[in-house]
């Protein structure tokens, strides 16, 4: 039977069509018998019967089953499968929505369908065709007339049976009434066919959506056809033509100005630029000096040529000027970029050197634009804050005291913390010396910070390491004990030769402690005079000093059982100006001699007054001078361990003793300064 929907052939028997789902009516075929037969058929019933008298206990016991208990119930389960259940039903409720949808597009597609009529292929025209085509319409239309008259008899042969109403809506079948709605079917093997065609494309999540090739028509691929639109197209575009060469010549004067004005713009820019780069060039320079100082601090001169009245703005410094007389000159110091006491420009900084960078513009006008002129850049020196250690004198020391007096020399107006304890106003005024007393245990290594901050100068830290070994025997010093001494030392030959009176007169040294009771004291250095105390463990001696500089006096503490105590006691011995003075021997006569036998001449005094050319270190502070002419050099050099701080290019009068060569220049340790005028 053939299908009125989509035109497929079905069997007889058949309800709906198998292609398009759609119902077949006219199949009215019964039944078969063994199908009645099989719903006519009755269960069978047997009955069995048991005697009372029969032994039922070994009959198969058929096992109970198991009561239901809706405790032992896994509801998470059960909740599982509802939940999936009804996820399932949601998802073919809207698979069903989706395809009747579909269907519904389908539907009213095939409503609006237009036919395209296929045109005869050449084997089918006469020989004389020469591509009229209104013989090729009139073949059309008798092809039409033609599947128009097998549809009226195809709907006169399938007409529906009275009193049988027609399904209008299958839920997963035919969409429609065919009632209503008879489309037209055509053999799809016939090449003369019409296809149907509204525009309609399926969407890609439809269900049995087709490819373009397989949905879209066939098309008119004919020479003739081809020819025809050709022509036609032909015919618009000749119509058309003076409109669109108008446009385009008006396209063309578009672009024409257009780039005319880009052109003008461009020069216009270039031009300017130039003559900005002109002006610049010819009426602004940069000169900077560096052999300057403001106030005695270095300082750098800048100096801007321009025209008159022009304002020269600084952006680092923040500050404009203005040329007169054809310059500006700037002068900048030093510090400014470095000292953040003295300027808010500044930047910290721990090297010895920094770059500094200007960044210069000008306005010739008040109204005028503002123009960034070249950056200028320099080097300049930071200088270190001054630190002179005085006690002790160098960066690591044993002591033997619990209180020890930590004493350094620095600029007026700085800022000193020594051991955490900010000690600035404590600074002498004639001197520059502040001290601090510090406690030392006897732990071994005593770390003391110390920090100086000078102005215009950056920071300078140092450390200075007081050694108090552990003891098992206490061993300490007094706190007054000296750590200087200047006078002319006394034997024990002039002190025992003296009168009362004489010795009461005489600086005697004197070192002083306590220690265990009942400990024994030795002294390990040249003495006399010493006094113990056993009870109470205090006691005394005179040093002997011979040496000039330092003398390391060493004291020993022992007692039955117990580890030997040590403290090495450091004593600067210099006899004062008056004594040190007489022994001095001239150096400029004695030059030659002490470069010649300086090993011979190790201790002795010397006297020279010379210009300080160059300051080499400044902990400790060591220089070069020259205490020859200009046209006869001789070079010495020297060591400060006087109370006097060289400046370089000052001319002194100093007294020290020789020590040694360095590099072909005799070496003194200086023990007093004196400035020449």
């Amino acid at each position: 039977m053939k299908c009125r929907q989509c035109g497929a052939w079905n069997q007889a028997y058949l309800p709906k069509c198998v292609k398009c789902g759609a119902p077949l009516f006219g199949n009215t075929q019964k039944p078969r018998a063994w199908e009645d037969a099989m719903h006519e058929k009755k269960p069978s019933l047997q009955i069995t019967q048991f005697d009372e008298h029969d032994d039922l206990s070994a009959a198969p016991q058929t096992p109970q089953e198991e009561n239901f208990d809706p405790d032992r119930v896994d509801r998470a389960d059960l909740t599982d499968e509802i939940e999936t259940l009804k996820r399932r039903r949601e998802e073919g409720a809207q698979r069903i929505a989706q395809m009747k949808e579909q269907a519904e597009r389908v539907r009213k597609s095939i409503r609006s369908a237009q036919i395209i009529r296929p045109v005869p292929e050449a084997d089918d025209m006469p020989a004389s065709y020469a591509g009229d085509s209104a013989a090729i319409r009139r073949r059309q239309q008798r092809q039409q007339e033609r599947y128009a008259a097998e549809e009226e008899a195809d709907l006169k042969e399938e007409a529906p049976v009275p009193g049988e109403t027609p399904q209008n809506d299958n839920e997963y079948g035919y969409f429609g009434d065919p009632s209503f709605e008879q489309p037209i079917a055509y053999d799809d093997d016939d090449p003369h066919a019409p296809i149907f065609y509204d525009g309609y494309t399926p969407e890609s999540g439809d269900q049995g959506a087709l490819t373009d090739d397989e949905y879209m028509p066939r098309r008119v691929q004919n020479r003739a056809v081809r020819e025809e639109l050709y022509e036609s197209a032909s015919a618009r575009h000749k119509r058309r033509r003076p409109a669109i060469m108008l446009l385009k010549l008006f396209a063309l004067l578009v672009c024409c100005a257009a780039m005319g004005a880009g052109g003008v713009l461009i020069a216009r820019h270039f031009v300017l630029s130039q003559g900005m780069q002109m002006r610049e060039d010819n009426e602004t320079s940069i000169e900077v000096v560096e052999t300057t100082s403001e106030d005695g601090h270095p300082a750098h001169t800048i100096t801007i040529y321009g025209r008159e009245n022009a304002t020269v703005y600084l952006r680092e410094m923040q500050t404009s000027y203005v040329i007169a007389d054809g310059k500006v000159s700037i002068t900048v110091p030093d510090y400014m970029w470095y000292d953040t006491e003295s300027s808010t420009f500044a930047t910290p900084v721990e090297t010895d050197t920094m770059d500094v960078t200007i960044t210069p513009y000008i306005r010739y006008s008040q109204e005028g634009d503002q123009y960034q002129l070249e950056p200028i850049e320099y080097t300049v020196d930071v200088p270190l804050s001054p630190i002179r250690l005085i006690n002790p004198a160098t960066a690591y020391a044993e002591v033997g005291v619990s209180i020890f007096e930590v004493r350094i020399n620095v600029e007026l107006g700085s800022t000193v913390v020594i051991d955490g304890t900010n000690v600035s106003t404590l600074i002498r005024a004639e001197t520059g010396n502040v001290s601090k007393n510090v406690q030392v245990l006897p732990v071994g290594d005593n770390t003391i910070s110390i920090s100086v901050k000078s102005k215009y100068c950056r920071e300078n830290k140092m450390e200075v390491t007081l050694h108090r070994p552990a003891q098992e025997i206490p061993l300490e010093l007094d706190a007054t004990v000296i750590v200087e001494w200047n006078y002319e030392p006394i034997t024990e030959e002039k002190y025992n030769a003296a009168t009362d009176e004489e010795k009461q007169e005489m600086n005697i040294p004197s070192i002083s402690g306590t220690t265990l009771p009942g400990a024994d004291i030795t002294v390990e250095f040249p003495h006399w005079n010493l006094q113990l105390d056993k009870t109470t463990g205090k006691f005394s001696f005179t040093p002997l000093f011979s040496t000039l500089g330092d003398n390391d006096v060493v004291i020993r503490a022992s007692y039955e059982g117990m580890a030997d105590s040590v403290i090495t006691h450091t004593v600067y011995y210099m006899p004062n100006a008056d004594i040190y003075t007489r022994k001095a021997w001239d150096l400029d006569s004695q030059y030659t001699d002490l470069l010649n036998y300086i090993d011979m001449r190790r201790g002795t005094i010397y006297v020279g007054t010379g210009t300080i050319q160059r300051i080499i270190s400044t902990a400790p502070q060591m220089a070069i001078m020259n205490i020859g002419t200009d046209d006869f050099e001789k070079l010495v050099m020297i060591e400060n361990s006087s109370k006097t701080t060289w400046v370089e290019g000052t001319r002194y009068r100093v007294y020290g003793d020789a020590y040694g060569l360095y590099n072909t220049m005799p070496r003194l340790t200086v023990r007093y300064t004196y400035l020449e005028e």
